[in-house]
Parts: C-alpha cells; sequence; structure tokens
C-alpha cells in the first residue's frame, strides 16, 4: 500500500492542537486527541437527528434546530401533543387545548403559536405556548386549515388555506388578528418563512382550480410582491429561514426529498433529505433546517437535521 509521502512528498505533521488556519487539503495527527484530521470542503447535508417520540404527521412546527418544538397533528385521532427538541432528542411539552391537523405554527420553543387547522371541524383557535403549557391567544377571524404562516408571537403572519378567502392574510399582534394585504395567488398547502414584515409564502395549491404552482411571494408588512420561482413545484413541504435566507424541502405529489435554498431572488437546489416526506414539519434557518414528522406514506416519527457546507476540520475515522 503506498505511503501518504509517496502520494504528497512529505509526512504528516503530528501537533498537540489543531492548526489556527489550515489550507484547504492539509492533514495532521494530533497526538492531544490521537486522531488524524483534515481541512476540507464539506458539501450541504441532512443528517439523521433523535426520532419524535410519535410517529406523526399533518403536524406544525417552530423554534430552530436546537430548541424546537413541534404539535398539533394526526390523521385520525387529532392530536394535541408537544414535543421539545434539544438539538439530539425530543421530549413532552404541554399538550394544546385543541387537538388539530393542518394547522399553522411558528415562533420559538418559548414563545410559540399554533392557529387555525381541523379539529374537527375546522376552528379559528389559536393558542400561545410559554415553554410549558399553552394559553389561549386572539381566535382567528374564520375557520381555515392547510394555511401557512411565520414570524413571533407578537408579529405573526397568517395567510392562504381552504377556506374564504385563499388569498387573505392576517396579522397578529399578540392578541388579535387585523387583515393585511392579499396574495395575488390563491394557495394552500403552501409553505411560509420569514418575519411578520418580511415573510415568503412558497409553493402550494392554487384553490380554484386544484393545481401544483411554482411561484414565491415576498411580503413587505402590508403588501405581497413577486419573487423566484421554485424549481420544483410541489405542496404539503415545509420550510425554515428568513426572506433573503430560506429553505425549501420535502412535499410533493408524489412525495419527493429534495430541497432548495432562497437567497431573496432565485432558488438552487442543494442536498435531498434522506427520506422522502410530505405534510411534515420545520423549523430551524437556512443553515441549521430541522425536519420531523410527516407521510412517508405511512406517518413517520423521523428528524433530520440540515447544515450548510464549507471549509471545516474533519476527523478521520475508520467506520
Amino acid at each position: 500500500m503506498a505511503e501518504y509521502k509517496g502520494i504528497k512528498g512529505f509526512n504528516i505533521q503530528t501537533v498537540s492542537s489543531d492548526p489556527a488556519n489550515p489550507l484547504v487539503g492539509e492533514v495532521w495527527y494530533n497526538s492531544t486527541s490521537a486522531t488524524v484530521k483534515y481541512f476540507g470542503i464539506l458539501s450541504d447535508a441532512w443528517a439523521t437527528g433523535g426520532s419524535l417520540s410519535t410517529a406523526i404527521t399533518k403536524l406544525a412546527g417552530a423554534g430552530t434546530q436546537t430548541a424546537g418544538l413541534a404539535f398539533g397533528g394526526g390523521s385520525f385521532p387529532y392530536l394535541a401533543g408537544t414535543e421539545e427538541y434539544n438539538g439530539s432528542a425530543w421530549t413532552a411539552g404541554g399538550n394544546l387545548t385543541t387537538g388539530r391537523n393542518f394547522l399553522v405554527g411558528f415562533g420559538t420553543q418559548t414563545a410559540g403559536l399554533a392557529a387555525g387547522g381541523v379539529s374537527p371541524p375546522f376552528t379559528t383557535a389559536t393558542e400561545e405556548y410559554n415553554g410549558s403549557s399553552w394559553t389561549a391567544g386572539g381566535a382567528l377571524p374564520s375557520a381555515n386549515y392547510k394555511s401557512a404562516g411565520c414570524g413571533t408571537q407578537t408579529a405573526g403572519l397568517f395567510f392562504g388555506g381552504s377556506e374564504t378567502p385563499y388569498t387573505g392574510t392576517l396579522e397578529y399582534d399578540g392578541s388579535a388578528w387585523t387583515a393585511g394585504g392579499a396574495m395575488s395567488q390563491s394557495r394552500r398547502n403552501a409553505v411560509g418563512f420569514g418575519t411578520q414584515t418580511a415573510g415568503t409564502a412558497v409553493s402550494g395549491r392554487n384553490m380554484p382550480p386544484a393545481i401544483i404552482i411554482n411561484n414565491t411571494e415576498e411580503y413587505d408588512g402590508s403588501s405581497w410582491t413577486a419573487g423566484g420561482s421554485i424549481n420544483t413545484a410541489k405542496a404539503a413541504a415545509a420550510g425554515a429561514g428568513t426572506q433573503t435566507a430560506g429553505l425549501f424541502f420535502g412535499g410533493g405529489y408524489p412525495i419527493v426529498a429534495n430541497t432548495e435554498s432562497y437567497d431573496g431572488s432565485s432558488w438552487t437546489s442543494t442536498s435531498a433529505m434522506n427520506t422522502a416526506r410530505r405534510y411534515l414539519g420545520g423549523a430551524g434557518t437556512q443553515a441549521a433546517g430541522l425536519a420531523f414528522g410527516g407521510t412517508i406514506p405511512g406517518e413517520t416519527d423521523a428528524t433530520e437535521e440540515y447544515s450548510v457546507g464549507g471549509p471545516a476540520t474533519v476527523t478521520v475515522t475508520t467506520d
């Protein structure tokens, strides 16, 4: 077998600590940790995370990759359960007052919001999470489900859905919903991410007629304007991030695993999920996304974590 020196012309350097500013392709032996390491360019990738305690679909999500929130969902019965993610495992949180699926979720693990959905029947209920329990918030003006949303518990956005108006937008101030500017495209089972004053609506199904659409719309706090078109139009997907750094993953009819990233004007395909699924929950950022649950078909408890590639120190293993 050829030795490293024979290939590169020099031996691997032995050091007691990793170099402060290594070059791409540099290899060394760290005598303190007794490991061989190198500095390379990693690709964007999804990795397996801790499984939900319950396989579930049609749920909502909020928070970040290391402080995530999953709630509601189910086909029948409609579930009220909440789970909290710490970056490696899910644990039980406080139950929703109204169990439901096809609901909207956003906010953080300690200040989450759930709105609308099917309970049954369709519901106007809004609930706010404080990190341990849910309490009633201001009700939606009318019942809706299969909507999308984004923002925070005190500055939220709720748009589209299966009930009239399909293009409607509502803004939440922490206690009540008021009408915002209407979308130009009606949609349900769309994806939302961003904030109340910089929100994004992606893909989904046009209503009516029920066709999958590939356009993106961006909200500035009062009106929607056209954004970049998605490469793969799909409904029942999930998303994360902001209006200028978004992530869109899963979904589809048929079910797909593809992932795309958004820079505020155009979409770029990136690494696919390990498990194709739709009706999944999503949270996090473009650089650190979180996907959980969904239909594969059949309900799943699988969680995946997304990371953006780039220069990084890698430990060589024999596995």
